[in-house]
């Protein structure tokens, strides 16, 4: 009973979001394609002169005989299409089923990874510290990167929660009136010892020092974090990433272009999917940009890359400004 209650509670999520019951568009489809030969035939009775006689003798009787087999040829397509288009359903039922139950386990284990992680990274801290004696270099080089490791992990272990949420629905958005350029503005000083270090420049371009928008300010710095770590972290030395912000009528337009070697045109459309990563030899957990398109597109935004192989990679966030006047028209 319980199973039963599960694959229709999943049945009903399948239905839900494809927003109309493809039952009802198929009911009506194959209605409209019932009457028109039976039209088509009521026309060629009515345009005839000799009309009686058809329905008639052995014309009448072979007619009448097609006429049963076109209704019962009509209900067989009627049944076999039905169960067709049912176990289509109830197969993508499974699959989104699957898929949460593959969610919900990686949220389990990465929750309880981060327990255990996080007293690591304290316990490496105060080694690194020297609180527990004196270390030798050899000693310190090993902890630093045994640090770095568990960063990394770390790193993996917020992101797979941050999938699991949004994907479950679990995220909470904190809307409020927030200024763009201003959330821009700590990112790239958070990273400006970063582009020093790496010997790269970064090219900041403003069209208003006030970008005003409705939104979650917080989730929009993860872009914002995400776009700018992606783009210093595949642009080599000497060269420079581009950063631009400029308001249209109703939107906010975010770019942020590289000088890296640019994505290959069968990967474009592959880009924003999970663990999707073109160069492994690169720090990154391959969520980033799957959690930055989830993020996009809760605030009903657009996201897309634009790229040619050797001339660098550009990433394009469009915002609406008033997300309330989008949410309204949904409605």
């Amino acid at each position: 009973m319980r199973g039963e209650k599960e694959d229709k509670n999943t049945t009903g999520m399948v239905l839900q979001e494809l927003k109309e019951n493809p039952y009802h568009k198929f009911n009506i489809a194959f209605a409209l394609m019932t009457v028109i030969p039976f039209l088509a035939f009521f026309y060629l009775l009515v345009s005839t002169s000799s009309a009686f006689d058809v329905l008639v003798g052995q014309a009448g009787g072979i007619l009448s005989i097609c006429i049963f087999i076109a209704i019962c040829g009509l209900g067989i397509g009627y049944i076999i299409i039905n169960k067709m288009l049912k176990r289509l359903v109830v197969y993508a039922s499974r699959l989104k089923k699957s898929d949460q139950l593959k969610s919900t386990v990686v949220a389990y284990v990465s929750h309880e990874l981060k327990n255990p992680i996080t007293i690591i990274k304290t316990n490496l801290s105060t080694l690194m510290d020297g609180l527990a004696g004196q270390l030798s270099e050899g000693q310190q080089k090993l902890l630093a990167l045994c640090s770095k490791i568990t960063d990394r992990m770390n790193w993996l272990i917020n992101d797979l929660l941050d999938i699991h949420k949004i994907e479950a629905g679990m995220v909470e958005m904190e809307r409020k009136r927030c200024d763009f350029s201003k959330l821009l503005d700590a990112q790239i000083n958070e990273f400006a010892p970063i582009v020093t270090k790496k010997g790269i420049k970064l090219v900041i371009e403003l069209l208003d020092t006030e970008l005003m928008i409705w939104a979650d300010g917080g989730k929009l710095t993860q872009v914002i974090n995400n776009l700018l770590s992606n783009a210093i972290k595949h642009t080599p030395e000497g060269k420079s990433v581009t950063v631009k912000a400029y308001p249209t009528e109703q939107f906010v337009r975010f770019e942020v272009a590289d000088k890296g070697p640019g994505i290959p045109l069968d990967k474009l459309e592959k880009i924003f999917d999970k663990f999707e990563r073109l160069d492994h030899s690169k720090e990154g957990t391959g969520l980033g940009l799957a959690i930055t398109k989830d993020i996009v597109e809760l605030h009903k935004g657009r996201i897309w890359v634009e790229s040619l192989q050797g001339n660098g990679s550009t990433f394009v966030v469009v915002l609406p400004r008033d997300l309330r006047r989008v949410l309204r028209q949904e409605t």
